[in-house]
């Protein structure tokens, strides 16, 4: 497998740093068909740096990472809650338009869509598997260059940010495609 190889932080930018664990972990680890014998098995590497920041250093490259989705979009009482209430929050802005990074399922999008019908809502995810009519959907991972220019008043990403592998470059695109620096109404 060749790994994307972290040689500095992602949040500091820092260099130096020291190896604080290794270990083989099956790269698809969770409910499957597959047999044993067929898992892809990755070198888990994490470092530490100077800062105290502990971050993967082997990336495993996302075309392969998320080849098959990323969550199932059954949820039970407690993330159908959170699915609720994130989209409260989200909508106490009065967004008119808003991308959604890495919205899977789509749960967060039709609760938003509950609260307001007219909304402009646009899914950026790797492979959505199940689509709504009422959803703008991109197959791909977020890339500005991907939204073609587009903007938004609102974006939101929920459990995201820990599988963005330049967080600070990803924080900018983000902020670059805000209206009116966010916020809608």
């Amino acid at each position: 497998m060749h790994y994307i190889l972290r040689k500095e932080s992602a949040i500091t930018g820092e260099k130096n740093y020291e190896v604080l664990a290794s270990y083989d972990f099956p790269l698809f680890c969770g409910c499957t068909n597959e047999k044993e014998e067929e898992d892809i098995i990755a070198r888990c590497e994490f470092g530490i740096f100077e800062s105290g920041s502990i971050e993967l250093l082997k990336l495993i490259p996302l075309d392969l990472l998320y080849q098959n989705g990323h969550g199932a979009g059954a949820v039970g009482a407690l993330w159908q809650k959170h699915h609720e209430e994130f989209a409260n929050f989200l909508m106490s802005f009065k967004p008119k338009s808003v991308l959604e990074i890495g919205g899977g399922h789509g749960k967060l999008a039709k609760e938003c869509l509950k609260l307001d019908e007219g909304l402009e809502y646009t899914i950026i995810e790797p492979n959505s598997s199940t689509k709504d009519g009422r959803i703008n959907y991109i197959d791909g991972f977020f890339e500005k260059k991907a939204l073609e220019g587009k903007k938004f008043d609102l974006i939101a990403h929920s459990h995201t940010f820990e599988h963005i592998y330049e967080p600070n470059k990803f924080l900018n695109e983000c902020a670059q495609m805000l209206l009116d620096e966010g916020g809608g109404g």
